[in-house]
């Protein structure tokens, strides 16, 4: 009787875990139309494993979520190891990049396996499992559920100072492409996002450190406190644009009209601005948004230490 308790309540919190799971990720639907003008519809769509996309715009790097795209266009030939992609968001903005489609470049941190089989998009079909490669890809039409309000992208700014005192007013601020803060605790890989904190300082390190403490203060007044990657040595198997994009490229946004980068090991302190009219909402809604992300970041960073 006992064990039959137990594997219940067992079944029972897979159950849940599965649930869960799913709803934190919901699946997408499109339409994939190849170089030969073949249409494939295509559910549980993805690319690299992950429900965004890596590009480059005015050589900046920049991960667009596929939930926010309601079209993307390739202009270029298959055999071009960059193709300009041109995404139109379901807001209605339009915006034109860079996109590595070539079978030997590397995914970007956060894709799960190597470059060399190909970027490729992936995902069901009535006919089974289904990928394309990215280069053999013409356009893809995005098909969300009829009603359903795009996520609202929000604009980032900032104020960084860097180690030698230099000040820079940031708009557009972004880590990696990201609008979170990837950082250690411990072992345990996690993510600061950008948008819930209010500063985050950087402590001083030696220059052949390879991680740098952090302390990030988020709006409703809770800390956080970390490691950083902020290594200036070169991995093993590293090109030189990785290599330069990972070390002097870790922020990134816009200065006035031009384009802004900055290495980890050369910022100090970062203070966000809030515009006023929001602070009260965001200061209501942050502690219920940092107790889920504490969740989140345990579930995640189990898988990443892995």
């Amino acid at each position: 009787m006992k064990r039959k308790i137990l594997w219940g309540g067992i079944a029972l919190l897979a159950a849940l875990w599965v649930s869960a799971s799913g709803a934190a990720t919901s699946a997408l639907k499109a339409t994939v139309i190849d170089r030969y003008g073949n249409q494939h519809q295509v559910d549980k769509f993805t690319f690299q494993g992950r429900q965004d996309l890596e590009i480059y715009v005015q050589g900046q790097r920049r991960l667009v979520e596929l939930v926010k795209v309601d079209r993307l266009r390739f202009e270029g030939e298959r055999s071009d190891e960059e193709q300009r992609v041109v995404l139109v968001f379901r807001n209605g903005v339009q915006e034109a990049g860079l996109m590595v489609t070539g079978g030997s470049a590397s995914p970007h941190q956060d894709a799960v396996g190597g470059g060399s089989s190909g970027r490729r998009f992936s995902g069901v079909t009535e006919l089974g499992p289904f990928f394309i490669l990215a280069s053999d890809v013409q356009e893809i039409v995005l098909r969300h559920p009829v009603g359903e309000e795009p996520p609202e992208e929000k604009i980032l700014k900032a104020t960084i100072i860097t180690m030698d005192g230099r000040r820079f007013e940031v708009k557009n601020l972004r880590y990696h492409g990201k609008q979170r803060l990837d950082f250690f605790r411990g072992r345990n890989k996690r993510f600061i996002p950008l948008d819930k904190v209010a500063r985050i300082d950087f402590e001083d390190g030696g220059t052949g450190d390879e991680f740098r403490p952090i302390t990030a203060t988020y709006w409703s007044g809770k800390t956080v406190m970390g490691t950083v990657e902020a290594s200036l040595v070169r991995l093993s198997g590293e090109t030189d644009k990785s290599y330069f994009e990972r070390v002097n490229r870790a922020f990134t946004g816009v200065v006035g009209s031009s384009p802004f980068a900055i290495g980890m090991h050369d910022v100090k302190h970062i203070r966000f601005r809030q515009d006023k009219d929001e602070e009260s909402a965001e200061d209501s809604a942050d502690d219920t948004a940092d107790s889920a992300s504490d969740s989140a970041d345990d579930d995640a960073g189990a898988g990443d230490s892995q």
